[in-house]
């Protein structure tokens, strides 16, 4: 990513426009900030009860689970989830988790659910008659 981003100033500075290589520019940029500043993607995910962590690259983001007042999280087909916690922005409270990482993954996500039906009961995806749930409930069984 580091490399296609210095190829690409350095194609830049040579023509002075907008270009395909201002569009890698702007690319890279994001990515390298959502993986490396904001911790998007962590290695590991730590909830002691009163908290929950989540760590990557040395550094960590921590959430009290009472003082919550936002959890949400989205399930996709492949076992990941994209949860949001707290006030959330660019730079916090964005993780995307792969279940089959982590050794007790399917409990994590059951927490995970547990909690968001608890701050966001009226979610269409907790009413009894929904067919996502069906979906959700099929990727914890699996």
């Amino acid at each position: 990513m580091a490399v296609a981003l210095i190829y690409s100033i350095i194609m830049n500075i040579q023509s002075l426009r907008f270009n395909i290589f201002s569009m890698i520019i702007i690319v890279t940029i994001y990515g390298l900030i959502n993986t490396m500043v904001s911790l998007s993607q962590p290695n590991i995910v730590i909830d002691d009860g009163e908290k929950i962590e989540f760590h990557a690259f040395g550094r960590s983001h921590s959430y009290f689970w009472e003082e919550l007042k936002f959890f949400r999280i989205k399930e996709l087909n492949n076992n990941n989830i994209y949860v949001r916690v707290g006030n959330y922005n660019l730079l916090t409270g964005r993780y995307w988790i792969k279940i089959e990482r982590f050794s007790d993954g399917d409990e994590m996500y059951k927490k995970f659910r547990d909690m968001e039906n608890k701050l966001h009961p009226g979610l269409l995806k907790f009413r009894k008659d929904n067919k996502a749930l069906k979906v959700c409930n099929k990727i914890i069984k699996s």
